[in-house]
């Protein structure tokens, strides 16, 4: 394979706001031999610390598989045909795999994933027979973080580039990498993917049995003392209840409604005992500096110190170009609108704290700088959080949707909704999806799990219709000249 030719370099870490600039320091990886980088416990910590801040590249979840790529497959914004102004975004629209530019991106996102893939088996592979190295029990975080890593990757791939799972589990799909190797891997069935997935989320969840996350909560600022940082910061990591929410996700994924369920359950009654609390009106309505992301309630998330630029480079609306935003009559009629026919209420704080109007048009500001830009909740991009849980405790209940209405309503009276929905249904439950999840790169992969209509506008006709031209994505190139 030819991302496995060369390793992937981790950049040096910039500033991440003052209150985490030492969290993830880092020499460049190119200027540390393996050898000296597995010689001490920092050396092991630096190697973890790069994946995580690669993981903030444009080809992953910085960009293509965060706010941009993705969310245009997913129907998430008004994409015009005009070559001129959308570039080659309209090519995307209509799913045109094929086409250079997009082949190059997707070809791109996948390399680099398996770059990083790379970098944590090299680091697991390491630390067998180094435990001597570590401060107790710093061994098994790092082992942990690194195993659940390993697993987000896979599955994101499989999610992107494998079957509709819910038809064809059976069908080839990517390759599984449990070991540093520059041979390519065989691709395996969708269900085995699942299955070596949930293995290493088990072992992730046993090596992070003792994560500090569980007893002290997410301790999102440094060490009062001066001393290391390494176990705080927890929600920027992938921590033992990220990892539950992780596998909630992915059994979900797998049509395993009573183990999702029994995860997700997990980490709401985790937040319930005061680890993950839902925001706090005041810091989302009537306040100069609204936290858009709603920092408390996130599980995990990447910290990206050029945050803000993603906003400039597709939501602003001072840009000259494209602007990536929800189509009008969809946010206002029907995602904000429509009231019990839709759920939708202007009064949702991710109406109010997220969107803002200028003229006809409503901008999304959920990645924007916030006045204090030197907090952490400004570098913080999403990546699992509760209300992801009420979500699939709701639909994974039973076969029975309706059951999982008082889930629904609980998230919807923590989002400043009064209103209680009677019954849930499928497409009340996507609408509460859109609300929740618009803009952090779920919006494809939910369609794709229901294999149902994409919607990207109040005008039916306007959606886009399931279909394995839609759904299902080529492998990259440099995956089917191994094949052949």
């Amino acid at each position: 394979m030819k991302h496995f030719i060369t390793t992937c370099l981790i950049a040096a870490a910039t500033s991440l706001g003052s209150a985490c600039s030492n969290w993830l320091d880092v020499q460049p990886y190119d200027q540390i031999s393996e050898e000296q980088l597995f010689s001490s416990e920092e050396g092991f910590q630096k190697l973890l610390n790069g994946i995580y801040i690669e993981l903030c590249s444009t080809e992953l979840y910085g960009g293509s598989l965060g706010p941009e790529m993705i969310e245009v497959m997913g129907g998430a914004y008004e994409i015009g045909d005009d070559a001129v102004k959308w570039g080659n975004y309209p090519d995307l629209k209509r799913y045109d795999y094929a086409s250079d530019y997009w082949r190059d991106r997707l070809d791109a996102t996948w390399n680099k994933a398996y770059a990083l893939i790379l970098n944590c088996n090299k680091l697991l592979e390491a630390l067998d027979g180094r435990e001597s190295l570590f401060t107790a029990g710093h061994a098994a975080i790092i082992r942990g973080e690194a195993l659940a890593l390993r697993a987000m990757l896979h599955f994101d791939m499989l999610r992107l580039f494998g079957p509709i799972y819910s038809q064809h589990p059976e069908a080839l799909s990517i390759p599984y990498y449990t070991a540093r190797t520059m041979n390519p891997e065989p691709l395996l069935a969708a269900s085995e993917v699942i299955e070596r997935v949930l293995e290493d989320l088990t072992r992730a969840r046993e090596e992070l049995a003792n994560d500090p996350v569980i007893t002290e909560g997410t301790l999102m600022s440094a060490d009062p003392t001066g001393g290391s940082s390494f176990l705080r910061y927890r929600a920027l990591r992938l921590n033992y209840y990220a990892v539950t929410a992780l596998e909630a996700r992915v059994q979900l994924y797998a049509g395993h409604r009573s183990e999702a369920f029994a995860r997700a359950l997990e980490v709401i009654r985790a937040a319930d005992k005061g680890l993950f609390p839902f925001v706090d009106r005041a810091a989302v309505v009537g306040t100069d500096d609204p936290d858009r992301i709603f920092s408390t309630e996130v599980l995990f998330a990447l910290s990206h110190s050029s945050r803000n630029q993603i906003f400039l480079d597709y939501f602003s609306p001072t840009r000259t170009t494209f602007v990536f935003k929800m189509e009008s009559a969809l946010i206002n009629q029907t995602i904000y609108g429509g009231g019990q026919t839709t759920g939708g209420y202007q009064d949702d704080y991710r109406n109010r704290a997220v969107w803002s109007t200028s003229g006809s048009n409503r901008y999304f500001y959920k990645y924007a700088d916030m006045a204090n830009t030197g907090a952490i909740e400004n570098t913080m991009i999403p990546m699992l959080r509760l209300g992801e849980m009420y979500l699939i405790a709701a639909e994974a209940q039973s076969d029975n949707l309706a059951n999982g209405t008082s889930y629904i309503n609980m998230l919807r009276r923590y989002r400043g909704i009064s209103t209680s929905l009677p019954s849930l249904t499928q497409e009340l439950l996507i609408y509460e999806y859109i609300r929740e999840l618009y803009g952090e790169g779920q919006l494809f992969y939910l369609y794709k799990r229901l294999n149902t209509t994409i919607i990207r506008s109040a005008t039916a006709s306007e959606n886009t219709l399931p279909g394995s031209n839609v759904f299902v994505v080529p492998l990259p190139d440099s995956e089917t000249d191994n094949i052949q």
